[in-house]
């Protein structure tokens, strides 16, 4: 798993409501060992898609969300920290339970936690004796790591024509990808060599 950040607050918010308490840098023994604050899921933001919480499951189970804190860098868990945010629906039968199904839904740039409800219904039988989890990848959403465009920004990029027809319209094209992935850099800081496959 990767990081996450806020939710409501937009860019540049400060710890978001029910994350866990892990210093800016904590020891891998701290974060194996952390215990998540589980809370009923607000609706999600502009960064997930928008639109109402998420409805309760077959026979009134509420999703919750949680964070979690992971290193920055995988290869120095003992250094700075980043969160990610989590869902997940409760096993019906807790007394018999097995275990947790992470679900990754894919991407780039995927909402685990605005996914994974909407397929609540049909995952039901399994939530028999697990738990289903799923998360908002390090840069998606609620998860830290990805600052990039603002909304007018973002309205531009999607205006230009991804299929050029003639050199100065794929110049066109490249330039803005270039200015996309300079905003990208800028506002991501530190963080953008961290997010990624690996």
């Amino acid at each position: 798993l990767a990081g996450c950040s806020d939710g409501g607050g937009g860019e540049g918010s400060s710890t978001p409501s029910g994350a866990s308490t892990a210093s800016p840098t904590a020891t891998s023994r701290e974060l194996a060992s952390q215990e998540l604050d589980w809370s009923p899921c607000p609706a999600p933001n502009v960064a997930q898609g928008g639109g109402e919480s998420p409805s309760p499951l077959p026979g009134g189970t509420v999703w919750e969300c949680s964070f979690m804190d992971v290193p920055l860098d995988y290869g120095e868990p003992d250094g700075r920290t980043i969160e990610l945010a989590l869902i997940r629906g409760k096993a019906k039968d807790q007394y018999r339970r097995i275990g947790s199904l992470l679900f990754n839904f894919g991407g780039p740039g995927a909402s685990g936690i605005a996914t994974l409800p909407a397929f609540g219904a049909d995952y039901d039988r399994l939530r028999t004796r697990y738990d289903l989890v799923s998360f908002d990848p390090r840069g998606v959403g609620r998860s830290e790591g990805v600052r990039c465009a603002d909304d007018a920004q973002l309205d531009a990029l999607y205006q230009e024509d991804a299929t050029p027809d003639d050199a100065a319209e794929e110049k066109e094209f490249v330039q803005g990808q270039k200015d996309f992935i300079a905003t990208c850099k800028k506002n991501s800081g530190p963080e953008l060599p961290y997010v990624g496959t690996t």
